[in-house]
């Protein structure tokens, strides 16, 4: 969009051409296994969602705390229910030795 004048010429960019020498039969057999899996998963099932485990994992474990005996909620209200009780005997413990004069 811009104009491209320039007193000097411009060099060309510098591309970098990387032939490897080096040949390791254990990665092309591991690479050419790792293409037949994903072949023969794509017949299998849908392809890759990113975090469907993660989802699936989470909405299992909060269906297994809400299932659990010793689920937050119910240790919160037996919780509760102690400290009120503790509450009302610290209550009648000091009224019985005197310290209120009410």
């Amino acid at each position: 969009m811009g104009l491209n004048f320039s007193f000097f010429k411009t060099p060309k960019h510098r591309v970098f051409n990387y032939q490897p020498r080096y040949y390791d039969p254990r990665k092309e057999a591991l690479e050419e296994r790792i293409a037949r899996a994903r072949e023969e998963e794509k017949g299998k099932e849908h392809d890759y969602v990113p975090g469907r485990n993660i989802r699936t994992n989470f909405r299992k474990a909060v269906y297994e705390n809400r299932k659990q005996a010793g689920s937050p909620f119910v240790m919160r209200i037996i919780v509760l229910i102690s400290i009120v009780g503790l509450a009302t005997a610290l209550y009648f413990f000091a009224k019985s030795i005197g310290l209120f004069f009410i």
